[in-house]
């Protein structure tokens, strides 16, 4: 029994260093899947400040940063700093993992559709209306 074991963590390894190796790995060579981490960032509703995740994905370079914002209530944000628009997202469209998240959708080609944000009142915001009324507010 122990053998089989054994057997089945080699296997499993072997695939993974091979995923790993691939040329389109699914996970370092795409940029435009995956969001790592930020520890910076405020995000506001109604300009009290809230718990929220907030993950940075750079498909094309650091010119064009697209934001996943995941807030406590269980709603989530795709904000594209390069067009300066924002959708609503969805916890489908994507996996976490460590220290960030795979979307499951290329990025920026799953913004659409988007919507223009709320008029800047700061540099580096986003101000988006929600549809109950609020205004959720995300400044870098």
């Amino acid at each position: 029994m122990k053998v089989k074991w054994t057997w089945r963590k080699g296997l499993l390894l072997t695939v993974v260093l091979l995923a790993i190796g691939a040329e389109e790995s699914w996970f370092a060579v795409s940029p435009a899947h995956w969001f790592r981490k930020v520890d910076y960032g405020a995000v506001k509703i109604d300009g009290h400040p809230v718990d929220a995740d907030i993950f940075f994905a750079e498909p094309n370079g650091e010119a064009e940063i697209i934001a996943l914002v995941r807030l406590k209530d269980g709603r989530h944000y795709f904000l594209d700093f390069g067009s300066e628009k924002w959708r609503r997202g969805n916890e489908s469209e994507y996996v976490r993992l460590f220290s960030g998240v795979w979307s499951l959708r290329s990025m920026p080609e799953g913004l659409y559709p988007e919507q223009e944000p709320l008029p800047f009142h700061n540099l580096n915001e986003f101000r988006i209306p929600t549809q109950d009324g609020h205004e959720v507010s995300v400044q870098f």
